[in-house]
């Protein structure tokens, strides 16, 4: 190409650039829905891939909010009522009618919903999803007691249900898990009825019925998306932990790693509809209009992967999310002094509103580490840590510092407590050197006692969280080494004990139950087995805690909860730092239906106008013309250049 038409080519692709459309999203899958309305797309963002999404092992949040759109669960929460929650049928028929046995042993009888089908998948003949029937939920159990699927709640109910234990020994010991062994613990009575006999009283059984764990799953479809590729197959099929076929009101149309999820409504979906009841005082009117009707009330959910925060807010400012939490570096553009939404946003007609989790954020300290077991220096570390610092910076003061495991809203959390290992440097200084590593000296090398520290950094946000958290340790003399990991390799240190402080940890609840959170730092709880990624071992915590795990609440229960405080206060496993609270940006065509924070997301509830997102997107991004009339100069210069080029050639 020679020069004249290299510029004039450049020239025409820069114009043509010029007249994009801005909308970063593709395309929707359709435009109308078969009765002529407009298609509904709900757009938000993950902030990584999930580690996997089988039900009956994966635990992360990012998985958790894909099941909830691609899964039913047996129960679930009603999504208007938090004061105190509610449980209502999802897959059941009712809740769970449970009997006393005069051997103490309880028994909970479950009917399914009849006529609720799988998604229509390859796994099942012909490709038509079958009904859900009992041993879907007897085979999802047996799952739950195989030791390969590294269940992580199996050590919560391992010692629950009857016979759950026993399956996973002989598995153990054969190598092989038996699936055409019967589970006492959960008895098929009929095609649609099922029995769950705990071997003694544990009331928050119920709400392991809302988690995907305990939630039916098709035989065939484990046995079909196996990873080993078939005759007449041209490519190995995802395994089961990338594929599980479910009931939810979405099904995944499009999955690329790093990149984006997409979802799109399943057409046969009947399992519940929307509420009409629970409507808070201020949206009830409005709220009205979608009593009662069919689910979901959006067709498709557009979730890119991003992890850099401030790309986030950009691209919501423009309109192309429905809402975005407020992140630090955006903070003082967003939210005014008075913490009330900035003036040029609410002129746009956005919302600011503040959602608090019913979670608690700490650092972890691997207690089965040769150094970290000493309790004295995970001691001093925590005084050392100035978590108020650290909300201040990176949560603008929104979220409160957390003193104790159990957030507020939860029984269990004590009004009075005062946590003893608050911020003290000079506290801390007395505790390493009592821990024998006076000023952070290790006495062995006579060098600064070198520990490291995991953390996710994917993004600039959390990477400078992590340089906070190195500097407040190293206050003591220490030194501390970063290493950074992704979230998923993050997981599998946690998983895997490979690590000896990871900052950023922390617990949202499973079920508003302080069992669900004192349960981290049981000893049967340690990974593979549970969630005591800690691994905290302390035979006084266990007795406590398996009396307080089965009480209904009482004050002898609270009780107990402080006797956990106090122990864990004294042992230090973790040192806590904040309960998560933040800001949302909500636009003004995706006003929200629900706030319940026991849901991941609650999409099957989420409304759009996509009518008065296309006039935003229309008058928020009106193209910039003037560079077109730079370009067109440009270009006519380049033409006449370009012919007298080529008439010098010719002479």
């Amino acid at each position: 190409m020679t020069f004249p038409s290299r510029a004039l080519a450049l020239i025409l692709g820069a114009a043509l650039l010029a007249g994009c459309d801005t909308n970063p999203h593709p395309a929707p899958l359709k435009q109308k829905r078969d009765d002529g309305t407009p298609w509904r797309v709900r757009y938000a963002y993950l902030p990584d891939d999930p580690r996997g999404l089988d039900p009956q092992h994966a635990y992360d949040q990012v998985a958790h909010r894909i099941h909830e759109a691609i899964l039913d669960t047996l129960l679930e929460y009603h999504p208007l009522k938090t004061d105190p929650f509610e449980m209502v049928p999802a897959l059941l028929e009712s809740i769970p009618e449970r009997t006393q046995e005069a051997d103490g042993k309880v028994t909970y009888t479950c009917r399914l919903k009849r006529g609720i089908h799988y998604h229509n998948d390859a796994c099942f003949p012909d490709g038509k999803g079958r009904e859900v029937v009992a041993e879907d939920v007897h085979y999802a159990w047996l799952r739950m007691s195989d030791p390969r699927v590294e269940c992580p709640i199996f050590g919560t109910l391992e010692p629950i249900i009857i016979g759950m234990h026993e399956l996973y020994e002989a598995a153990k010991t054969t190598g092989k898990f038996d699936y055409s062994a019967r589970l006492p613990g959960l008895e098929v009575v009929d095609a649609h009825t099922f029995k769950i006999r705990l071997s003694k009283p544990y009331p928050q059984i119920v709400y392991w019925l809302a988690m995907p764990f305990t939630t039916p799953v098709p035989r065939e479809a484990v046995e079909y998306y196996d990873g080993k590729k078939h005759d007449g197959e041209a490519e190995q099929r995802k395994e089961f932990n990338w594929h599980p076929v479910g009931t939810g009101a979405f099904q995944i149309a499009e999955y690329e790693e790093a990149h984006r999820f997409r979802m799109v409504r399943n057409p046969d979906y009947r399992t519940t509809v929307f509420p009409s009841d629970g409507f808070p005082p201020e949206k009830a009117e409005w709220l009205k209009q979608f009593a009662g009707q069919k689910l979901p009330l959006i067709d498709e959910i557009e979730w890119p992967i991003l992890r850099e925060t401030h790309t986030m807010w950009l691209l919501a400012r423009e309109g192309y999310f429905d809402g975005t939490a407020v992140a630090k570096d955006s903070f003082g553009r967003i939210v005014s002094s008075n913490h009330d939404l900035s003036p040029d946003l609410k002129a746009r007609g956005m919302s600011l509103e503040k959602d608090t989790e019913l979670s608690t954020f700490f650092i972890s300290f691997n207690c089965a580490d040769p150094v970290l077991a000493n309790p004295k220096l995970r001691k001093a570390l925590t005084c050392a840590y100035n978590a108020q610092g650290y909300c201040d910076i990176f949560k603008n003061g929104v979220a409160p510092v957390a003193t104790q495991l159990i957030p507020p809203g939860i029984f269990g959390h004590l009004k009075d407590w005062k946590d003893p290992n608050t911020y003290n440097l000079e506290r801390a200084r007395q505790l390493i050197a009592e821990a024998g590593y006076p000023n952070g000296i290790d006495p062995k090398t006579g060098q600064p006692l070198e520990l490291t520290m995991d953390v996710t950094a994917t993004g600039s946000e959390e990477r400078q969280t992590a340089e906070y958290e190195q500097r407040q340790f190293e206050k003591l003399g220490v030194k501390i080494k970063v290493i950074e990991n992704t979230f998923a390799k993050m997981l599998e240190k946690q998983d895997r004990g490979q690590f000896q402080i990871a900052p950023s940890t922390g617990w949202g609840a499973d079920y508003p139950d302080p069992e669900n959170y004192f349960f981290l730092f049981y000893s049967k709880n340690v990974p593979p087995a549970g969630k005591n990624e800690a691994r905290y071992v302390s035979a006084e915590f266990d007795r406590i805690f398996e009396k307080m795990a089965l009480m209904d609440n009482t004050p002898e229960r609270l009780a107990l909860c402080r006797q956990l405080y106090d122990l864990l206060s004294e042992d230090c496993p973790v040192a806590f730092n904040f309960h998560k609270a933040y800001y949302v940006v909500v636009q003004p065509w995706a006003r929200r239906t629900h706030a319940n924070m026991m849901l991941e997301g609650g999409v099957k509830y989420l409304q759009v106008d996509p009518a008065m997102r296309a006039r935003a997107w229309h008058d928020w991004n009106r193209p910039v013309y003037w560079p077109l009339a730079v370009l067109a100069v440009g270009l006519l210069a380049a033409i006449r250049y370009a012919i007298r080029w080529n008439r010098r050639l010719n002479a």
